[in-house]
């Protein structure tokens, strides 16, 4: 007789209450009077889902300041000084403020100081944005489809001459 002795895992485990699925087969062995080492095994598998995760990199966002230079124009109004001259005759008695006794020769000088607005010009960094760059994080469901695979025992009847000495425990053949 080949039972199924493996570690596998089938439907019908379902129904064994908890318990050990190693310790149902030894059971059944030692009700049938069959110790483990005369039975003969056969190992059956099978293929189990198991869905992970793992993060990969899917890309990256750069945000890149760069400089752009543009003309400016501004009108301004500037104020100048400006020196007018008049000459005019000195007629019929009129003398000068102290040229009473003046002399010829003598070096004299007059200074006027003129003064004018000029156009400054100052540059000043003036923060104007602000760009907040955050990752927010986004979960989305995906279907996952795949084949799974099952491993089943048969039983071959075809070179056996009678049916005697062969007790299945489904009656389809399979383990």
């Amino acid at each position: 007789m080949l039972e199924n002795l493996g570690g596998s895992h089938n439907r019908n485990d379902r129904d064994l209450g908890g318990r050990d699925r190693d310790a149902l087969v030894r059971e059944r062995m030692q009700a049938q009077g069959i110790t483990e080492e005369e039975a003969t095994r056969i190992v059956l598998s099978e293929e189990q889902l198991a869905v992970g995760k793992r993060e990969v990199q899917t890309g990256e966002v750069g945000i890149h300041k760069r400089v752009e230079t543009e003309h400016a124009h501004a009108d301004v109004a500037l104020r100048h000084e400006e020196v007018d001259i008049e000459r005019r005759p000195i007629e019929g008695g009129y003398s000068a403020a102290g040229a009473t006794g003046a002399t010829i020769g003598g070096d004299e000088e007059i200074r006027v100081q003129l003064h004018a607005e000029e156009a400054v010009v100052e540059k000043r960094v003036v923060p104007t944005e602000e760009i907040l760059v955050r990752k927010r994080e986004v979960v989305e469901n995906e279907s996952i489809d795949t084949e799974l695979r099952r491993e089943h025992a048969e039983v071959d009847r075809t070179n056996v001459s009678t049916d005697r000495g062969i007790r299945d425990d489904r009656p389809d053949g399979r383990l």
